[in-house]
């Protein structure tokens, strides 16, 4: 699943940022929760976590084959990997806390997208070169504020509705995932040549789109 989330993040966020999707924040980061749970369910080892977001942060970086702006890759995969610590943090919590309420769930969410956007923002301030701080989501009150409050709330009310469903969403993508790796599993030669074919479609899409 983490190449899965690699394959999705390079090439659909490449073409939302092309087409200047407004809303494109409502995706990405319940798309990275939804692979990295989906990776965690599997394993049941916080680790992997670290691994599935690494491994999607280093497939990102397939973008700079593109012709695109250079903190619009390198940004991305950052914020990937944030997230991915993020998570790794909240699931290690959870693992120690027998509360299971509506509410505390709504908190967890919250918790979970607030922390990768501070260690983002501190990345912002502390790491960056001044052009590339410029024009980020600290440049202005109102970009700050609408990354770190807006889009924090909207995509926690998002995440938030997709743990109540959360085994709904999960069984049909276990069966494909079973039934698809039944079969290369079977065949250990053919998954490194699915994986280079992923990444030529990446490439690919990413220089026709």
């Amino acid at each position: 699943m983490g190449f899965a989330l690699g394959i999705f993040e390079a090439t659909v966020g490449y073409f939302l940022h092309l087409v200047s999707f407004g809303y494109s924040f409502l995706v990405w980061f319940p798309a990275a929760v939804f692979f990295m749970s989906g990776v965690y369910n599997k394993t049941k080892k916080v680790s992997s976590i670290f691994y599935v977001g690494f491994l999607c942060a280093a497939i990102k970086l397939l973008n700079f084959l593109l012709p695109i702006r250079i903190d619009m890759v390198i940004n991305p995969a950052i914020s990937i990997v944030f997230e991915a610590l993020a998570m790794a943090g909240v699931v290690y919590a959870i693992k120690r806390i027998s509360v299971r309420s509506i509410a505390f769930k709504g908190l967890i969410a919250l918790v979970l997208n607030t922390a990768w956007r501070v260690l983002f923002v501190l990345y912002l301030a502390l790491f960056v070169p001044a052009w590339m701080r410029e024009i980020s989501v600290i440049s202005q009150i109102d970009k700050f504020i609408k990354f770190f409050i807006t889009q924090n709330l909207l995509t926690r009310g998002v995440i938030f509705i997709g743990y109540l469903f959360k085994p709904y969403i999960f069984a049909p993508v276990e069966l494909i995932d079973k039934k698809i790796f039944a079969y290369f599993g079977k065949v250990p030669v053919l998954q490194p040549i699915i994986a280079s074919l992923l990444l030529f479609t990446n490439i690919l899409l990413g220089l026709v789109l």
